[in-house]
């Protein structure tokens, strides 16, 4: 069988458009697919990877389409659109959008079972230390990482209902359904595959320590990359996620934490991700720098939505920008948005064509070559926010604070340097601040709406200044019609 290179090597060994190139055929792995050698299961990962990037799931959908009306931050501007932002379940339905959502994402994790069965059942012998566990470990990762997505979506929040039963959880390859779980249940389920994964990849994963500045052998897993899988630090950020979510605030931030050893650890010139800061970005608006994990999209994906949505259609942002962004400084403000007049403005600049992704790979001919934005999933911003919050609600308010000023003077801003300055902040302080963060740090990244779920909040701002009063009715998704 032709071998197909799997994904780092690609993107090392030829120019970036040729992997980008590549087209899905968006179904899950078969029986069909022989594992017969190490590139095969590297393949079958990447093709997990390739289902996430179509737009009805996270090339749109859940990132700068549905979530982000859902979650207020754009005008509506048609009868889809419009329904997203009236949380209008009934006619997203019609439209097909969380059937859409319901049946990739699960065959995505159907894909992943399959991989995991037929790794660990496989005579091949893999001649790269530790990619047989790395490339299991991103398996049991994407697995957990997926089904919680669906949690997010389907459940209410855990504080609300933690008992709340409408998903499987799904370890077997094919169609066949098992019984819903609860929220709790889920959850068990989602940490044990989580903290597998984690066992796997920290004594293998080179991400840890940092950039290789030696060219890496064919076959080998090139650290610069690692941010476009399910690395170990995106396996640690995902369970401080997670953490948050239940409420277990002691767990959360001892993830959070570690994450950050990466950035401790690791000496500046070798880290794979860090704060971009000031003047250091470059024409990479998205600052994928901080991406601890972001799926790769090609020139044609999350670029072509975003050109349409705030080029043609000029979809406007939430009429509020200017008070969620008062210091003009605040480089997230300079470099994603653009006024239309009228106090009107567009995120034109965060994943549009201008923005590139600098010095991930190189050519065949050895030049470095750029990359087309990619779609963010957990990054720098949201674990710092985790870390801050968990500190917070377990009477540590000062490191709190200080967390949070870490992540606003990366940004060229210093909201909580100056409330500081000013009086000695409290926990009503800090959590007003963690808030505003959230409103500025995650535009076009579908996180506001599972924020404002998670913490159930019962009312809040509209893209035109109202508000809206929200209950678990509109913040649970229902499961399609006979999805089960």
């Amino acid at each position: 069988m032709k071998k197909i290179i799997y994904l780092a090597f690609i993107l090392l060994m030829t120019s970036c458009s040729n992997w980008f190139d590549v087209q899905s055929d968006n179904t899950s792995v078969n029986d069909k697919k022989f594992f017969e050698d190490e590139n095969s299961f590297y393949n079958a990962l990447t093709d997990i990877y390739t289902q996430l990037r179509q737009p009805t799931l996270y090339g749109e959908n859940l990132s700068v389409g549905m979530l982000e009306f859902m979650g207020q931050n754009f005008v509506p501007v048609d009868e889809t659109t419009k329904a997203y932002s009236e949380f209008n379940y009934e006619a997203m339905e019609r439209q097909g959008t969380l059937s859409d959502i319901w049946r990739e994402m699960y065959r995505a994790i159907s894909a992943t079972n399959k991989l995991i069965k037929e790794i660990e059942n496989t005579d091949v012998v893999f001649y790269n230390d530790g990619q047989k566990e790395i490339i299991t470990g991103e398996a049991y990762a994407l697995r957990a990482t997926l089904h919680f997505e669906l949690l997010r979506l389907f459940h209410p929040s855990f504080s609300e209902n933690p008992n709340y039963v409408a998903l499987p959880y799904m370890t077997d390859f094919g169609t066949a359904v098992g019984a819903p779980l609860s929220s709790t249940e889920l959850i068990a389920k989602i940490t044990k595959d989580l903290e597998h994964a984690a066992e796997l990849l920290k004594p293998n994963d080179p991400i840890l320590k940092g950039i290789n500045l030696f060219p890496v052998k064919p076959g080998e897993i090139d650290s610069r990359l690692r941010t476009f899988e399910m690395n170990y630090y995106a396996v640690t950020a995902m369970m401080a996620r997670v953490a948050l979510y239940v409420g277990d605030y002691s767990r959360a931030f001892q993830y959070a934490d570690e994450t950050f050893n990466h950035i401790r650890d690791v000496e500046a010139r070798s880290q794979v991700f860090y704060y971009f800061t000031p003047g250091k970005y470059g024409p990479d608006f998205s600052f994928s720098r901080e991406h601890i994990f972001g799926i790769a999209s090609p020139p044609d994906g999350l670029t072509e939505v975003s050109e349409t949505m705030f080029g043609e259609r000029n979809i406007k942002t939430r009429v509020d920008l200017r008070g969620i962004f008062p210091v003009a400084a605040d480089i997230r403000y300079r470099a994603w948005f653009n006024s239309i007049g009228n106090n009107d403005y567009v995120m034109s600049g965060k994943f549009s064509k201008e923005s590139l992704l600098i010095d991930y790979n190189k050519t065949t001919t050895g030049e470095t070559a750029s990359l087309p934005v990619r779609i963010p999933f957990i990054k720098l911003g949201e674990v710092a926010l985790i870390a801050a919050e968990s500190l917070n609600e377990t009477d540590n308010t000062d490191q709190a604070a200080q967390w949070l000023i870490d992540l606003e003077t990366s940004k060229g801003a210093a909201y909580v340097t100056q409330r500081r300055q000013e009086k000695e902040l409290d926990k009503a302080d800090v959590r007003e601040a963690i808030s505003e963060e959230y409103a500025r740090e995650f535009w076009g990244e579908g996180q506001i709406f599972f924020y404002h779920k998670r913490l159930n909040h019962k009312q809040i701002s509209a893209y035109d200044g109202s508000y809206i009063e929200m209950d678990n009715k509109k913040y649970t998704l229902p499961v399609p019609d006979n999805a089960l």
